[in-house]
This record gives structure tokens, C-alpha cells and sequence, in this order.
């Protein structure tokens, strides 16, 4: 395959790619107005779920509130409530330091190989980017 028969693939594939990408945009707008409407005619409570039921239908809206913990304010406030409290309150998530992983990996193979045994690895969808050229049409 010569090269323009690759650069014009490419440019139909990306062209393809841009146009599905903007029907999935107005899709999604357009479900996101209905589900306003719904949360309108259904209603909404504060926290937790409300359902109203038509005749074809049973709707449930659901909401609440995401909460974060500030760590550093955390470590301020928790010595004024009791320890059993604040220890049921918090939890401590261990986590993959991925770049000191990788580091391992080449510096200590040996080392990387056991902790592998406790490391599910996976590969990622790949991600594809595209740009229209605006003066290459």
C-alpha cells in the first residue's frame, strides 16, 4: 500500500471517528435533557431514591452527596472524638505505587518477580486521539 493510500484510510477512519464522536455527543445530550425531565416529573429527593409509577413505567430517581475526607483536617479534629469512633469513621485503602513498580521492574528483577505474584496486570483500551486539520480539507 503506498503512502497516500495510508494517509487517505487514515484521514476517512479519523473522519468516521469525529462524526461518530459527535452523534454519540448529541445522544448523550439528548438523553441528559430527558433524564432532567424525568427528575422534574418524578421529583428528587435530598438523599435517597423516590419512585413514581405511570402506566408502562416505574421511574426512580436516585441522589445524594459525594463526601471527601481533608486528611489534614482530619488529623486536627480526630484526637477530640473517641479513638473506636474515628478508627470506624476512616479507612486507610492500600494502593499500587505504579511508578516505583515499574522502577522496581528494572532495577530489581528479582525483587519485582515476587511482588508481581500479588499484582493483577491487565492491559488498557487503547486510546485513540484525533485532531481535524483545518486547512488540510
Amino acid at each position: 500500500m503506498s503512502e497516500s493510500n495510508d494517509a487517505s484510510r487514515l484521514d476517512k477512519l479519523a473522519y468516521e471517528l469525529e462524526l461518530a464522536k459527535q452523534t454519540e455527543q448529541q445522544a448523550k445530550d439528548h438523553r441528559l435533557s430527558i433524564e432532567q425531565q424525568l427528575s422534574e416529573v418524578v421529583g428528587v429527593k435530598d438523599e435517597g431514591s423516590h419512585t413514581l409509577k405511570g402506566a408502562y413505567y416505574k421511574v426512580t430517581t436516585s441522589s445524594g452527596y459525594t463526601r471527601t475526607l481533608d486528611e489534614k483536617k482530619w488529623d486536627e479534629v480526630k484526637s477530640r472524638i473517641p479513638e473506636a469512633v474515628a478508627n470506624n469513621l476512616v479507612r486507610t485503602k492500600t494502593e499500587l505505587n505504579i511508578k516505583q513498580l515499574k522502577s522496581l521492574q528494572s532495577l530489581d528483577p528479582a525483587q519485582y518477580n515476587i511482588v508481581a505474584e500479588a499484582v493483577t496486570t491487565k492491559p488498557k483500551k487503547v486510546s485513540i486521539k484525533f485532531e481535524r486539520l483545518e486547512g488540510d480539507q
